[in-house]
């Protein structure tokens, strides 16, 4: 008479154990939405315009670009992100990179291929060249690069610029003036903060970074 009762209750105990596992399991927004996220955020800020990506599942120690929470690299919780790329296969490099968020479906970050940076004009002679290499921090710090940048994430994203601010300049990666590299931090009217980099002396947008979305 017992045993009925006995397996329902382990039935019952069975069922709610696995509602539980997974209430507590962490669900994904998918491929397919993470590269709509993706594409989205790269034809905002580099005016791409294909259709397809390629993406993928990937989990790193670290912390989050979006909510800024930290994740101890000896954790059992991950950074759990969707990588949607664009590459070209004649020179076996991605062109764009986008991460995105894989629990909320929030693309927070985007670059492109060093190979896409818009170059700049060949100077006339190398007295040119020095005296803009001893100029340089000071020509990259004006004001007027920071007007461009303003207007060109107000061009890109749609959104009235609140606030502006440099976040470093001259951050070279070899010896050449094209390898220099501003980065920014807006503030946008809607309470928005993006990090934006742009490749000096050109101002071509390469890197955007969502801190914080509204």
């Amino acid at each position: 008479m017992k045993t009925p009762t006995l397996r329902k209750t382990a039935a019952l105990l069975l069922v709610l154990s696995l509602t539980m596992l997974c209430a507590c399991a962490p669900r994904f927004v998918g491929e397919e939405r993470a590269k709509k996220a993706g594409l989205t955020l790269l034809r905002q800020a580099f005016g791409v315009t294909a259709q397809d990506a390629h993406v993928e599942y990937y989990e790193r120690a670290g912390s989050s670009a979006v909510d800024n929470t930290e994740v101890s690299a000896n954790g059992s919780t991950p950074t759990q992100i969707y990588i949607v790329t664009i590459s070209d296969p004649t020179i076996h490099e991605d062109l764009y990179y986008v991460e995105v968020n894989a629990t909320s479906g929030v693309a927070y970050y985007a670059s492109k291929n060093e190979w896409l940076f818009a170059v700049p004009e060949k100077r006339q002679n190398a007295n040119d060249t020095e005296a803009a290499s001893e100029n340089e921090s000071v020509l990259v710090s004006d004001d007027g690069t920071k007007t461009i940048a303003s207007n060109c994430v107000k061009r890109c994203f749609q959104k009235e610029v609140a606030l502006i601010s440099a976040d470093g300049c001259c951050q070279r990666d070899g010896m050449t003036a094209s390898r220099a590299s501003i980065g920014y931090f807006v503030t946008f009217a809607d309470g928005s903060l993006y990090r934006v980099a742009f490749s000096w002396p050109v101002m071509d947008l390469n890197e955007v970074q969502v801190l914080e979305e509204k």
